[in-house]
């Protein structure tokens, strides 16, 4: 799956946000603050999106609503899949290793990430965990 920029990925997180089809309009009130960006400019990644088959637009009166046609599970899964081969050689726990060493996964974040583990264990024990 191809990579969104950082400003695209901005797009699709408040289009993702929005719940169902959106304007651009309903788009641009889930974008963070850093990301108040003039119209054309949110119509252009828009437009880019749609280039990439990330959106489809449908024109609805005189405004376009735009639909996510990538779920947000799927993108993140396949770029984080990515992330993980070229910067850790495909192995989680360098990763994970890399972010509680740099202080961006705290002693609290490691108890939910354990705790999930098992969770997700006794959820699914039909995987092979050996």
């Amino acid at each position: 799956m191809q990579q969104l920029s950082r400003s695209e990925e901005q797009v699709m997180a408040a289009l993702w946000a929005c719940g169902r089809p959106a304007t651009r309009r309903e788009t641009a009130a889930h974008l963070p603050a850093a990301c108040r960006w003039a119209d054309t400019t949110l119509l252009n990644f828009l437009l880019r999106l749609e280039k990439k088959s990330f959106v489809r637009p449908e024109k609805q009166g005189n405004r376009n609503l735009y639909t996510p046609l990538v779920r947000r599970l799927t993108y993140c899964g396949a770029v984080s899949e990515a992330h993980l081969q070229t910067l850790y050689g495909g192995d989680l726990r360098a990763m994970v290793q890399a972010l509680a060493d740099t202080g961006r996964l705290d002693y609290a974040g490691i108890e939910r990430l354990l705790r999930w583990l098992g969770e997700y264990q006794a959820a699914n024990p039909e995987y092979d965990y050996e």
